[in-house]
């Protein structure tokens, strides 16, 4: 199981502290190498320094002019180091200039004097492209002359910049080595993604078939997979949903024209028909008519309501009143087989509500209870409310709905008992428009029934 972000998250953050990690180590060690190649200059003047003033020290300053050795010792050191030596008298008379430069002439400044007074036993400074260091020549502790000697850092210091470029360089390769592996992660983070999009554009062109895997990938894309493949499960539903409810609507319309074509062929066909025999035939024929434009109404009032197109006419509307109008309106079919029709009202509910619209969802439902009760039955109706919600109970003795039914009810053109239905006048869009009106006031309506033990319906609307 891998999370896509916190993954993500991790490599890329590791990412980062490696590179950062490495930035700032390469940095320490081209400063550790800068110094070090300084301090090699530096080490190496201050050794050749101390052998020169040594040989002075135990030869004496004439030493300066007379000995050779010594001359081609500090013209030898001076050119190993780029650099220049000077050996200064106690009257601040340059005895040796590794150069040539300034041979007896006097050298008087604030360092010279400071080292000649003993201030300082040895003086070491730096300049841009040098390091110099002024050593004391003493004889029985008495300071007898100096020591200058100035090693360039020249050579030194570019090799530091090649190196502190050979640094950026592999510096730039180590954040050009993470772009690129961000990018890796980024792609393989979307690649499943993009596979998702690919399935989404053949889906566009009409293919439902395709299902992703929901074991594959990362958890977020492993999700992404099971909400697509339910969203193509509903697709699919949808669209056979469509074809059933286009063909039932060809077969419900040709239904009663069928039949009304069959009783005009047997009249016209029977040349021994009374008047009453047409009549007979006319009246079934009206019958016939009358279902076809129920029909028609029905549907019409369905898809208005799916599609919205009817729009709701929302007004404060005393629930109370409207129950026991619709309660009065179908008592007398109830009455007609002898099924007693009951309604309680637990509470004073106004509520602001389609009434012309909810009137006709509720009364579908009672007059379904009516339709498929048994003779003699009873149907039990209640009102109640709460700070909320108002509630609307239909229950019945009737004949039940079976638990393979019970997902289907709401569908259009179901009937539970076909048969039953075209007896009662149904045309299996009443529920449908019940439910689609409920839904209309942002409501709720639940169904419990047990095959033979009758029905509840019970609907949850908002105040």
């Amino acid at each position: 199981m891998k999370h896509l972000r916190i993954k993500t998250y991790i490599l890329i953050n590791m990412i980062f502290v490696v590179a950062l990690s490495l930035g700032i180590l390469t940095g320490l060690l081209l400063v550790s190498y800068s110094l070090n190649e300084l301090d090699k200059v530096g080490d190496k003047a201050a050794l050749h320094s101390n052998e020169i003033v040594g040989t002075l020290e135990t030869e004496g300053m004439d030493a300066a002019a007379n000995n050779e050795r010594l001359r081609y010792t500090v013209e030898d050191n001076a050119s190993e180091q780029k650099g220049r030596i000077l050996i200064v008298g106690r009257d601040y008379r340059v005895l040796l200039d590794s150069k040539g430069l300034n041979d007896n002439a006097y050298l008087i400044n604030d360092r010279m004097m400071s080292l000649m007074k003993g201030s300082e036993n040895v003086i070491r400074y730096d300049t841009q492209d040098s390091i110099t260091i002024m050593t004391p020549v003493k004889s029985e502790g008495m300071i007898i002359g100096a020591l200058i000697y100035k090693a360039s850092t020249v050579e030194a210091k570019q090799i530091i910049r090649h190196q502190v470029f050979m640094g950026l360089v592999v510096l730039a390769i180590i954040f050009a080595l993470d772009i690129l592996a961000i990018r890796l992660i980024s792609l393989r983070a979307v690649k499943d993604i993009n596979e998702v999009n690919e399935k989404i554009m053949h889906t566009a062109l009409g293919n439902l078939q395709d299902r992703l895997p929901e074991d594959e990938g990362f958890i977020e894309v492993q999700v992404l997979a099971e909400n697509y493949n339910e969203v193509l499960e509903k697709l699919a539903t949808i669209d056979q949903t469509r074809s059933e409810f286009v063909s039932n609507v060809s077969h419900e319309l040709k239904t009663p024209i069928t039949s009304m074509k069959v009783l005009a062929e047997s009249v016209t066909q029977n040349e021994s028909a009374t008047v009453d025999d047409y009549k007979e035939f006319m009246v079934d024929i009206v019958d016939e008519i009358d279902r076809e434009t129920k029909i028609i109404n029905d549907l019409l009032t369905l898809v208005r309501t799916d599609s919205k197109q009817d729009e709701m006419n929302f007004e404060e509307t005393d629930i109370n009143e409207m129950m026991e109008t619709i309660v009065k309106t179908v008592k007398p079919l109830a009455k007609q087989r002898g099924i007693k029709l009951s309604y309680d009202n637990f509470h004073e509910v106004k509520a602001k509500v389609d009434a012309v619209k909810l009137s006709l969802a509720i009364s579908n439902l009672i007059e379904n209870a009516v339709k498929y009760n048994v003779d003699n039955g009873w149907i039990s109706c209640s009102l109640n409310a709460d700070k909320e919600y108002f509630y609307v109970k239909v229950a019945d003795s009737g004949v039940g709905i079976p638990d393979d039914a019970k997902d289907r009810v709401f569908d259009r053109f179901y009937r539970v008992d076909k048969a039953r239905s075209r007896d009662t006048g149904g045309t299996g869009l009443g529920l449908s428009i019940t439910r689609s009106i409920i839904n209309a006031h942002k409501g709720t309506i639940k169904l419990y029934s047990e095959s033979g033990k009758g029905t509840t319906f019970s609907v949850k609307i908002p105040l």
